[in-house]
């Protein structure tokens, strides 16, 4: 088979790139069934860490992946990490001594750094050595992280491990096209055949194993009673698992982080506290069910005689669950007349639909365990924010109601939340349209648009008395005096000045209910790492991700002054070799500035793609695929714009640089001021408008932030080539650092302070856009220019001598000839 080392060099750049985005996905799942949500995000980081590590040995050792033998390390390296992804996987399928403890959980994160990491050296290696074809390079590898994205939604519904196994097989995909690359002109060291095959082959077998005869289990699952599991199935948004019926009831798990009750056709409902509502309504509707679940509360609404009955469900496992294996057992509840099924989000169908309900209700799901450790902090809930709640009570009829349960700890918050809403529906005392009765550590608030009758409350009371609930609040009693200051003053933060949890409602700009932490404690707690770790399991994630990222990034900058010294030690004495250039250089001002602008593009891209990443998703009306399509249509976008430099000339691209970071830091003040009401009033519209707006929006910033990256290799490849690798770690490291900051900014300021800080980044990058070459080219032609013969040559210097000895003699990677 003939392939030239062009074709080659991008098939095999663009199946790394699927490969790696398919094993960040399918790691993240395994990481929130294993360890918990928290670890999912910080999982989603590791791709970025890895890829700043391997740029770094890059540029502390050239030798590592250089000609004559560059396409024949990058095939071992591709084989390796298939290898280190295989490894990782039965790592995780084993139980360490304490599930959970600090030193598991950093082994676990090293070895799944490792295939990340080689991956990582060997893109750096690509670009290093491939720099005048960055911009094509670039769209490539975006390309093939999107098509990783599409493979992850479909591999994922066979489970998360399995589809790991499948990243494993794109690596060793990845090593066959470098070494047929390897064989594309005479002088280059070919590839070792049977490395490469080995793996290949290997990581087909196992995935043939585990589907014939499944052998991969994961230990250390997080399931509340793991020897009652009997019916486990991942989907695209979780793990979700069900226990064998007990008393007729079989609860069903979603990530051991949520659980709900299917029940038995044949059983009676046990009665909740959020069934109030039906005492004052009983069978008059049309009632909304925001979160299906197994069904309890469809089946209470029916009990009370409801004959419509929307149920809102926006994960597709969980509906495949009901309709599946457990249709007989339910009853075919979801498939009943009075039931009317709506996949999608429940705010946004609530704001489309064509009538008005007496009852609405938001239960919650949230197992006891999650909320109490802080595992929830980082997961938006749109539902339960003022604007949220706001939606709801503007879709209810003048007497209708509303209830939303949560746990017991949090109700507080909760009646704030609520009370905000009203007095934005246009309540002037809150305290009159609200009651609240708790059971089994739950608590359900009730809130009316018009004020509850000293009869209405009365009915409640006798309701909440018969099924022995303890009273939370009423108009009359409102239980503490905390609660009592809640519902009579606009600030919480005056209601309640010395309390340990923020009470302050969420809002669509921070919409993150389960992150209770006052701004003046925070401090105090991330000093308190004992703590942060039993009760605020999200926070302590997003430290130690900042912390190691921080800590790599910072040693990743200190690379340049410490090869300078290390070199100048090694000179000491010999006059004439101090007097020749380093080969791996001290970092002058262009390089500095180099090195200034790949972190600040690095974090601002991640800062920017947390933000409206995330609103971009809301604005997709697709349950379950909403992540891989705004993904595909990010990366796309952001590879096009690569593609877009490829005719800027070298001496236009600092100048070009400028205007597009200045750009981007417009779009990101734009967006801090209208992104939030703008995701808030599409809720709305219909799905196809709403699919424009998010297109609209994800190809824009794509477009801007995708184009900065190969302008910054296009400029450091023509007068520092040797520290290219070291640019792209920092720019790697920087967006994991940026990522972990980012979240903890969003949680405690909103997305409105995350979006300027994007700002702020791209403000520094366009302040230390780095130099054109002196005498760098007027045309933008030596890109298109046919590469010249034999640049790569088995005999010419590994890079970091060819950067001291001339500036900008960057080896290029040649059309190879046929082979015959």
């Amino acid at each position: 088979m003939r392939v030239s080392q062009r074709s080659g060099l991008f098939s095999g750049v663009a199946a790394l790139a699927c490969a790696t985005v398919l094993l960040e996905i399918s790691l993240a799942r395994i990481h929130a069934a294993m360890f918990g949500e928290p670890h999912a995000f910080v999982t989603l980081s590791l791709s970025l860490v890895g890829a700043g590590v391997g740029g770094a040995l890059l540029y502390l050792a050239p030798s590592l992946v250089c000609p004559p033998a560059l396409f024949a390390r990058m095939a071992a390296l591709s084989s390796l990490s298939s290898g280190a992804t295989l490894a990782a996987i039965i790592l995780l399928g084993q139980r360490g001594p304490e599930p959970g403890s600090l030193p598991w959980l950093a082994l676990v994160y090293a070895a799944c750094t490792v295939p990340f990491a080689l991956a990582g050296l060997a893109l750096a290696a690509a670009i290093r050595h491939a720099a005048a074809e960055m911009p094509r390079l670039y769209l490539l590898d975006l390309v093939g992280g999107a098509l990783g994205g599409l493979a992850a939604a479909a591999a994922l519904r066979a489970g998360a491990p399995r589809a790991a196994l499948a990243a494993a097989i794109f690596f060793a995909v990845a090593g066959v096209f470098f070494y047929l690359a390897s064989r594309g002109r005479e002088g280059e060291q070919r590839a070792q055949g049977g490395l490469v095959a080995t793996f290949v082959l290997g990581s087909f077998v196992l995935l043939a194993g585990d589907l014939g005869a499944p052998w991969l289990k994961l230990a250390g699952l997080r399931r509340a009673s793991p020897d009652r599991t009997e019916h486990e199935a991942w989907s695209e948004r979780s793990l979700i698992t069900v226990d064998r019926p007990r008393a007729g009831t079989a609860m069903m798990r979603i990530d051991s982080v949520a659980a709900s009750p299917i029940l038995d056709a044949k059983m009676t409902p046990p009665p909740q506290p959020e069934d109030m509502a039906y005492a004052l309504h009983r069978d008059q509707g049309p009632a909304l069910v925001v979160g299906a679940g197994g069904g309890r509360d469809l089946r209470a609404a029916l009990k009370a005689g409801q004959k419509d009955v929307y149920a809102v469900e926006s994960d597709r496992g969980v509906v495949e669950v009901m309709r599946g294996r457990y249709a007989e057992f339910n009853g075919h509840l979801l498939d009943k007349p009075e039931v009317h099924l709506v996949m999608g989000d429940g705010r946004s169908f609530a704001r489309r639909a064509p009538l008005l309900f007496r009852n609405i209700v938001i239960p919650s799901a949230d197992t006891a365990e999650a909320s109490s450790t802080g595992a929830l902090a980082l997961s938006e809930r749109r539902l339960a924010t003022v604007e949220g709640l706001g939606d709801f009570l503007a879709r209810l009829l003048p007497e209708g109601t509303l209830v939303v349960s949560r746990a017991d700890g949090d109700f507080d918050r909760l009646l704030a939340l609520t009370a905000a809403a009203l007095r934005r529906a246009g309540a002037t005392a809150p305290k009159d349209h609200l009651f609240a009765c708790s059971a089994a550590q739950r608590t359900a608030l009730l809130a009316r648009r018009t004020p509850l009758a000293r009869a209405d409350v009365e009915v409640l009371r006798r309701h909440c008395r018969r099924h022995k609930f303890s009273e939370a609040f009423a108009p009359d009693r409102p239980q503490t005096p905390v609660r009592d200051r809640l519902v009579a003053v606009a600030d919480a933060r005056a209601a309640a000045p010395d309390a340990r949890t923020d009470l302050t409602p969420p809002t669509d700009d921070r919409p993150f209910f389960s992150y209770a932490v006052p701004a003046r404690r925070l401090p105090a707690l991330l000093g308190d790492w004992k703590a942060l770790r039993a009760e605020h399991a999200a926070v302590f994630a997003l430290s130690a991700l900042l912390a190691v990222a921080s800590g790599l990034f910072a040693l990743a900058a200190l690379l340049p002054a410490l090869a300078a010294r290390a070199g100048r030690l090694l000179r000491r004495g010999d006059a004439a070799a101090a007097a020749a250039p380093p080969s791996r250089g001290r970092a002058g001002g262009s390089g500095r500035r180099a090195l200034a602008f790949f972190a600040a593009i690095g974090a601002g891209f991640a800062l920017v793609e947390l933000a409206v990443f995330r609103h971009a998703l809301l604005l997709l009306d697709l349950p379950s695929h909403e992540l891989p399509a705004a993904l595909v249509i990010l990366l796309v976008a952001g590879g096009l714009g690569g593609l877009l430099t490829a005719r800027v000339a070298p001496s236009a691209a600092a100048g070009v640089s400028a205007r597009v970071a200045e750009a981007l830091v417009v779009a990101a003040a734009l967006a801090a001021v209208g992104l939030v009401p703008l995701a808030r009033w599409s809720l709305g519209l219909g799905s196809f408008p709403r699919a424009v707006l998010a297109l609209a929006l994800l190809v824009s910033f794509g477009l801007l932030a995708g184009s900065l990256a190969p302008l910054g290799v296009k400029l450091v490849s023509a007068v520092s080539p040797a520290l290219l690798p070291l640019c792209w770690a920092l720019g790697a490291l920087a967006g994991a650092a940026a990522m972990a900051l980012g979240a903890l900014c969003a949680m405690n300021l909103g997305y409105s302070a995350l979006l300027l800080g994007a700002g702020l980044a791209y403000l520094l990058a366009a302040a230390t856009v780095p130099p054109a070459a002196a005498g760098a080219p007027a045309l933008g032609d030596a890109e298109r220019a046919p590469p010249r013969a034999g640049a790569v040559a088995a005999g010419d210097p590994p890079p970091g001598e060819a950067a001291g000895q001339a500036a900008g003699a960057q080896p290029e990677v040649p059309e190879a000839a046929p082979v015959a």
